[in-house]
């Protein structure tokens, strides 16, 4: 099956059967009017892909498109719980559905089932939903109530692989995703909220890969069993890159190898600014001095072996974490997925969900229609989907027409949403040019 056939399909089936099956168990359709399950499920959905900060009279006008005219009012009217809880309903479903394009984004990626980045980001909620989704109080990057989202982007295909709505004080380390398994060959890539020696160890067993920057304290062998300390024993080491093989851990001794190389100095700087802020955020107080020394390096461990993955290799897919960062970004500053505007409770969390689901759309459009690509701008894509948005609306209910529509945006991108031109080559160009890696090292 083609990629703009897979796209289609997922499309019509969330705003097709998917959409009928939330309003009979939300209850969101009391008495058949003008809107239907389908026509409302479309306004809101396309509406706020469309426009991200669609007024009601926005969304009557798209209504129009999906095939109901109603009035500004008619919308203000269907600003429900049952409709909030329609919309939720609707959005689960929707990361449940897997689009992914067989068109890898760089050959270094094939030598892996999946290349899976996992990762979180946080949207802070009214204080009235503190009984579904508690936040931290207040006390760091969440308010009373925020919504977590566990969040699995697969770099090899582009599907968002799985997103885990979790309450916003659950511990990234802590999450249900620590304990998944994503089959033999594939490979982890987590920042040092998910690093878990235990989890680590489960995953080697499995025949799994992870890579991960290596937690702060953790106890380090070589393979003659003699313990060392980190930072003086990396001074010490030739060339740019260390690349050798330890065990992790005094009890686990976990086999892997640790890739590290020294920063520029003004990275490092930057580091040790960030660090401070955050201990001083979260705990009120400076970090030690050799906490502070750790910002000179960047310490690698993973246990996949150096025929798979050279270190310049673990380098440049490490950096590639930063994609699912980029995504949250999308979702946020350009889908609007974390502004709370609305004079209610229910207003503010019908465009939460709404916008989620227009951002889970857009990825999947990104994805059937350039991804593999790494001359396209993934945020110029995103704001080229709403000129084509209207199309989408009034062809869903016919499949050929869908994929021509679909097939338009694919040809539209190509030949424009070209990546602006950078002094330095950017994530994409290095995972298929890995020899473009010059790190300026101190």
């Amino acid at each position: 099956m083609g990629i703009l056939v897979e796209v289609s399909g997922a499309l019509q089936r969330l705003l097709g059967e998917i959409a009928e099956s939330a309003a009979a168990e939300s209850g969101v359709i009391q008495r058949r009017r003008k809107f239907t399950a389908l026509s409302l499920a479309r306004t809101f959905v396309l509406g706020f892909l469309q426009t991200p900060t669609a007024s009601d009279e926005k969304l009557a006008q798209m209504a129009v498109q999906c095939g109901v005219a109603v009035t500004p009012q008619a919308i203000e009217q269907r600003h429900t719980p049952r409709l909030v809880d329609f919309l939720e309903r609707l959005f689960r479903s929707a990361i449940q559905l897997v689009v992914g394009s067989e068109r890898a984004l760089a050959p270094i990626l094939e030598r892996f089932v999946s290349v899976t980045v996992l990762d979180s980001s946080t949207i802070s909620l009214p204080d009235e939903m503190q009984g579904h989704f508690r936040g931290c109080g207040g006390s760091y990057d969440s308010g009373v109530s925020a919504m977590k989202l566990q969040t699995e982007l697969d770099l090899r295909s582009g599907a968002l692989a799985h997103v885990e709505i979790e309450a916003g004080r659950s511990p990234d380390g802590t999450t249900s995703r620590q304990e998944v398994r994503r089959g033999q060959g594939s490979l982890r890539i987590t920042d040092l909220g998910y690093f878990a020696l235990a989890v680590f160890t489960t995953m080697a067993a499995a025949g799994e890969y992870f890579l991960s920057r290596l937690q702060f304290g953790t106890h380090v062998l070589l393979h003659s069993g003699r313990a060392v300390e980190v930072l003086g024993w990396l001074a010490k080491q030739p060339g740019p890159f260390v690349d050798v093989s330890v065990l992790l851990g005094q009890e686990q001794r976990l086999p892997c190898r640790l890739t590290a190389w020294r920063l520029p100095r003004e990275q490092a700087s930057r580091r040790r600014q960030k660090l401070r802020r955050e201990l001083m955020k979260k705990k009120g107080r400076e970090p030690s001095a050799e906490r502070l020394a750790w910002c000179d390096w960047t310490i690698l461990v993973t246990n996949a072996p150096a025929g798979l993955l050279t270190p310049q290799e673990a380098a440049v897919l490490y950096r590639a974490r930063w994609q699912v960062e980029l995504l949250f970004k999308r979702w946020k500053s350009l889908g609007s997925a974390a502004a709370l505007v609305g004079s209610t409770v229910v207003r503010q969390m019908a465009r939460v969900w709404s916008r989620l689901l227009a951002a889970v759309l857009q990825h999947w459009l990104m994805v059937g229609t350039i991804w593999g690509d790494p001359s396209r701008s993934l945020g110029k894509v995103w704001q080229a989907v709403q000129t084509f948005v209207g199309r989408l609306a009034v062809s869903l209910d016919r499949p050929t027409e869908l994929e021509r529509v679909l097939d338009d945006m694919r040809a539209t991108f190509a030949k424009t949403c070209r990546r602006d031109k950078r002094s330095k080559p950017g994530t994409f160009e290095l995972l298929n040019d890995i020899d473009l890696l010059d790190f300026e090292l101190t």
